[in-house]
């Protein structure tokens, strides 16, 4: 928490940048730590996790306690989030920052952008909200509130263009993240594992209600295939976080911390909740499993105000189902547990699959997104 006497800081050279999850937390302090490189008198100000702190912004509410899951989750902190969002506005009336940058966090964001166009505050907004899947009325919204929309997708350029904002496309910031230089081989030395063993990544997702959800459900198909095929072997990359002692008890699982992507690398195919996750996949080029399971309410509001087909980004970008999705009542052990076997059994999918994921990643633009928004934001500074 940064007190007041910490805020005193030349207005002209004074960012605030405001993110609410561990993702616009990622993102964020790789654009902050480039705005830093690139002017390093520059003072920045907002809400961000440890990430951003670490990248030099000064942070004015941690995000520790803003990464919920589910409509009647976040009907539960409403209270708190007003009160954050009062006091940014507060602070952005009160120094008067050249430029406001919003990374994702929705709704929360979307109040902001209001506050200071109103103010005549420049507003950049990086990662936009997915107006293209439900409530379209906020692309108009941004449209006449934003100085500036960064786009991480192309077709998500082309949509919010149409609604009438500025918007340039930066290209996906998990370009610049989600790689790793091992091969399959070596990043399955790291974890003793034999070339020879099939290799199964859990991903049941970073918050702890995806992972009450999804996990207990893995675990059982886990199960399943060692029965089928004894040699299998499991990993599952803990979620920044999310405290392994939290757990159950899994022994035939190997858990890793730190070591997402070469867990990734190391892995045949990823059971995965839908989400940023499966983007990262895509990027590595692993096969995936994409599952997706929530409230009773919460899927109830999905089926009726979300306007897509499809839920992984994979298969969103692709525009077709590339990836096996399974959702809600479709999560059972034994539908994931006949794919998974289908796909670990013949080769030729899986391959197929990872070419479909290439086409994907490749889609995506090219590294250095945070270089251009960090652009933008210089612009007005």
């Amino acid at each position: 928490m940064t007190t007041d006497s910490q805020l005193s800081v030349d207005d002209q050279k004074l960012v605030v940048i405001i993110a609410g999850e561990p993702s616009g937390d990622l993102h964020a302090s790789q654009v902050a730590q480039r705005l830093k490189e690139k002017l390093p008198e520059i003072e920045l100000i907002g809400m961000g996790g440890d990430l951003m702190e670490s990248a030099g912004v000064k942070l004015l509410f941690h995000i520790r306690d803003s990464a919920v899951m589910g409509i009647s989750e976040v009907l539960n902190t409403i209270p708190a989030f007003l009160q954050k969002q009062r006091d940014l506005k507060k602070l952005i009336t009160t120094k008067k920052p050249s430029v406001v940058v919003l990374v994702d966090f929705g709704d929360f964001n979307l109040g902001i952008a209001k506050f200071a166009h109103q103010l005549g505050i420049p507003t950049i907004y990086y990662i936009p909200p997915k107006a293209w899947a439900w409530r379209a009325g906020r692309a108009e919204k941004l449209a006449k509130t934003t100085s500036i929309i960064a786009s991480i997708f192309p077709f998500e350029t082309e949509f919010y263009r149409e609604k009438g904002a500025n918007v340039e496309f930066v290209g996906h910031p998990l370009l610049d993240v989600a790689q790793t230089d091992f091969t399959q081989s070596e990043a399955r030395q790291l974890f003793d594992i034999a070339d020879n063993c099939p290799v199964v990544g859990l991903m049941p997702g970073s918050r702890w209600k995806e992972i009450q959800y999804l996990l207990p459900i893995m675990l059982e198909v886990a199960r399943n295939l060692l029965r089928r095929i004894p040699s299998c072997r499991f990993i599952l990359p803990l979620a920044p976080g999310i405290d392994r002692k939290f757990l159950p008890n899994m022994p035939f699982v190997e858990i890793t911390e730190g070591a997402v992507y070469p867990s990734m690398r190391a892995s045949d195919l990823i059971l995965v909740a839908s989400g940023t996750s499966t983007l990262e996949a895509a990027c590595i080029g692993t096969p995936m499993i994409i599952v997706y399971k929530v409230s009773l309410l919460t899927w109830w509001i999905i089926q009726h105000f979300v306007n897509l087909e499809l839920s992984g980004l994979p298969n969103i970008i692709a525009g077709r189902e590339i990836v096996p999705e399974l959702l809600q009542d479709e999560v059972t052990t034994n539908q994931i547990t006949t794919i998974a076997i289908d796909l670990l059994e013949n080769p030729d999918r899986c391959q197929k699959q990872r070419e479909e994921l290439k086409r994907v990643s490749d889609s995506l633009g090219a590294t250095g997104a945070r270089n251009r928004v960090a652009d933008l934001i210089l612009n007005y500074v």
